[in-house]
């Protein structure tokens, strides 16, 4: 019986994935994880956790006035929220505490003066402190803050002014509000200095142009401004869209930015970018542009409708928001054009007061922490955590014993499974033990190997899955050429190319489990892949590329196959000698082998030999033998057999024993690789002496001839014995190949 009742029926490959199958998940439960769990190495020391944070390194505020500190934190080694606060303050200033919750990085503290607080005749020193409860414990960082009676804020603020054929009445009115716009920001103590950058379309061959003041590119001087805006006039464009992204970039990358003063942008335009057309530059790219350029604010003049290709570049710039709305306001170009006093009396105050915020209240510097040394740790091949450094032995051990645990279950449930699929019964101690210990060998090899390849991977998550999947392949190719020594036939380059490809589908299996379900239940979904793959793969492998094999059926639904090669299979009644056993046969029946691309069968009991075809079918015990060679071609028919000589009676009464080692041997017999022996054809017949001719009558006058002597009688020629063939059975004079004892007679059954 190949197997139980109730999977007689399965196809090989998918009956030795079961196996394999069982012995790797019992492998994983019963030995590997509890070896795992003692031989556990102490774990990676964790960081201290920490907070950092990160302010400008000035802060103005006025008299009666209100600022904030901005600021920006960063963790490490914790999550959760952080309270900031602020201590040193100069007299009549005060500071809200502010929280951060641990989804955000960043938070304001707000400033408030009195009225009657004196000026500060130097910095005041003050301490902004990030605090968070973390393992019973403060986390706390400082950032040293100068807060000065200060100079006035500076912003420079660029108008990028479209001025196609429909844009004149806005033209118009930035020229007559510049002068409110620029008083606005005066009283509010801004030192302030303006530009224009005026564009069409780019793509049509109208380039933008830069509006100077006496060869500047800024100036504060409002009527200046005034009046080189008033020369400019309304005409070209093309189609609808311009090119704005371009003339926002170009803006953005002005050479005369002061370096402590706020870059402001102001886009005024009734048409969109170009790459509504699916030309021109993106959004993407515009927003990167404006970031790369440091630009602080971004304020829109335009269509509702627009609004969709515009406020992309704000957020993708400037992360404009609730937390941000002076950073990027949206003016309505619509209203703008309809009232042509709207654009002083409304868009350019409320474009200061914007302005005047993003001023007062610098961006913040990134908060600076001290790289701190990473203590050194040890990665595991078969989890995720990290080992204390100086464990490298221990850490190679434990990933060798619990490969080793699982490949011995799955080398083991693999042996046991070959023999009970051809022999109907259980395997003997030798081979448990073989299979054990050769699946132990294999998976402490596979195992430390793995780990070691693993140890020498860069830590990315990248390159170590591969060399994870080299290592747990590794395992697979070594555990399939064990396997090839109990599969008969089974070639080792097959062996171990079937137990590479399953070794790399169990840790394909492992990391998915691992990644969805933790450590453990990705090792027992590794271990129990692990086996089902190698026997899968390796009965595929031993079926994709045989060239003859036997089909031996014990029933309509139990068939086995079985490879042929130089190593003969054998069909008997004695389990422990035969490779099949075939209830009620002779101990052995018949030999099937390979011989000069023929298959050879051998019918031990007549003691005869000859080669068979396809198809050829044979009735053995309860099992019933049929040739398979792939193809419907008859062998080449052999020479005629000529009888065997007589045996001589001296032949002794019973043949001796067959040696034990004989009855279980892997190699092919010897005989098995040799052609039956050809006895000599009998000497041909002598040709028939001619009978004498009658004498002639003498001739008249002629000489008699002399008498004739007579015949010497014959002498006997000595007789020559054959000398006899040392590597000849002596009982019936056929050559065999070996040593002298241990040569192997077919015919007579002996060893000589």
């Amino acid at each position: 019986m190949p197997a139980p009742k109730l999977l007689a029926g399965l196809p090989k490959p998918l009956l030795f994935g079961l196996y394999g199958a069982l012995g790797g998940l019992i492998g994983a439960l019963a030995f590997g994880e509890l070896l795992w769990f003692l031989l556990r190495p102490p774990p990676a020391p964790q960081p201290e956790p920490r907070v950092a944070v990160g302010a400008p390194s000035d802060v103005q505020i006025y008299q009666g006035g209100t600022n904030r500190v901005l600021f920006q934190i960063a963790r490490d080694g914790f999550e959760g929220p952080v309270s900031v606060s602020a201590e040193g303050l100069p007299p009549g200033v005060t500071a809200q505490p502010a929280v951060v919750t641990d989804k955000d990085t960043e938070g304001a503290l707000e400033l408030r003066c009195a009225s009657s607080a004196a000026p500060t005749a130097a910095p005041a020193l003050v301490k902004v402190t990030a605090g968070a409860r973390v393992n019973g414990k403060d986390a706390t960082a400082t950032t040293q803050l100068s807060v000065l009676a200060a100079p006035m804020p500076q912003a420079d603020i660029v108008f990028v002014l479209d001025v196609t054929g429909s844009m004149q009445a806005q033209i118009d009115g930035l020229k007559n509000g510049i002068g409110t716009f620029a008083n606005d920001l005066f009283r509010a103590k801004v030192d302030a200095r303006y530009a224009c950058l005026a564009f069409r379309d780019r793509l049509l061959g109208e380039p933008d142009e830069l509006l100077k003041f006496k060869g500047e590119t800024f100036t504060a001087d409002a009527a200046a401004f005034r009046d080189e805006v008033g020369r400019l006039r309304a005409d070209g464009g093309g189609d609808i869209p311009e090119t704005s992204y371009e003339a926002l970039a170009s803006a953005a990358a002005l050479p005369d930015f002061r370096k402590s003063a706020v870059r402001a942008l102001v886009l005024i335009t009734d048409a969109p970018p170009k790459s509504q057309i699916g030309q021109g530059m993106s959004a993407k790219s515009a927003a990167d542009a404006l970031r790369a350029n440091r630009v602080d604010s971004l304020h829109l003049v335009v269509h509702q409708q627009h609004l969709v290709y515009y406020t992309p570049v704000q957020e993708g710039a400037l992360g404009v928001g609730d937390k941000n709305p002076d950073r990027g306001r949206v003016f309505d170009f619509l209203r703008a054009a309809n009232d042509a006093g709207l654009m002083t009396k409304t868009l350019l105050p409320e474009m200061t007061k914007a302005i005047v915020a993003a001023a007062e209240a610098k961006r913040p510097a990134a908060p600076q922490q001290d790289a701190r040394p990473q203590a050194a740790t040890l990665k595991s091949l078969q989890s995720k955590e990290r080992v204390a450094a100086g464990n490298e032995v221990l850490v190679v051990l434990r990933s060798g014993v619990w490969t080793g645990a699982i490949a011995a279950l799955v080398c083991l449930a693999l042996v046991a499974g070959q023999h009970h699929y051809l022999r109907g019964g259980l395997p003997g101690a030798g081979s448990v033990l073989a299979g054990l210990f050769g699946g132990l060998v294999v998976g402490l090899v596979g195992g430390a190997a793995g780990q070691g390849l693993y140890f020498l991977a860069p830590d990315s998550a990248v390159l170590g899955a591969v060399v994870r999947v080299l290592g747990w392949a590794l395992l697979g190719a070594l555990a399939g050429a064990g396997l090839a020594f109990f599969v008969p036939n089974l070639k080792l380059p097959l062996g171990l190319l079937g137990g590479a490809v399953g070794g790399t589908a169990g840790a394909v299996a492992y990391l998915g489990a691992e990644a969805v379900a933790g450590d453990l239940v990705g090792r027992l979904a590794g271990g129990l892949a692990l086996g089902f793959c190698i026997g899968l793969m390796v009965a595929v492998i031993e079926a994709a590329f045989r060239r003859a094999w036997l089909e031996v059926s014990y029933g309509p639904r139990e068939t086995v196959t079985v490879n042929l090669g130089a190593e003969p299979v054998k069909i008997g009644g004695d389990a422990r000698a035969c490779t099949v056993w075939a209830r009620g046969a002779p101990e052995v029946a018949l030999r099937y082998f390979l011989r000069d691309g023929q298959v050879i069968c051998t019918d031990v009991p007549n003691r005869d030999e000859f080669p068979v075809r396809d198809g050829d079918s044979r009735a053995v015990g309860n099992v019933t033998v049929v040739v398979r060679t792939g193809s419907g071609t008859a062998p080449s028919a052999p020479e005629p057999r000529r009888a065997p000589p007589p045996v001589p009676k001296a032949r002794p009464a019973a043949p001796p024993p067959v040696p034990a080692a004989r009855a279980n041997d892997s190699v092919p017999d010897i005989d098995d690789l040799l052609p039956m022996p050809v006895p000599p054809a009998a000497p041909p017949p002598a040709p028939p002496r001619p009978a004498p001719s009658a004498p002639k009558p003498p001739v008249p006058g002629a000489a008699k001839p002399p008498a004739p002597k007579p015949p010497a009688p014959p002498t006997a020629a000595p007789a020559i014995k054959p000398a006899r063939d040392p590597d000849a059975c002596p009982q019936c004079g056929r050559k065999n190949a070996g040593r002298p004892g241990s040569r192997y007679c077919m015919v007579c059954d002996q060893t000589y």
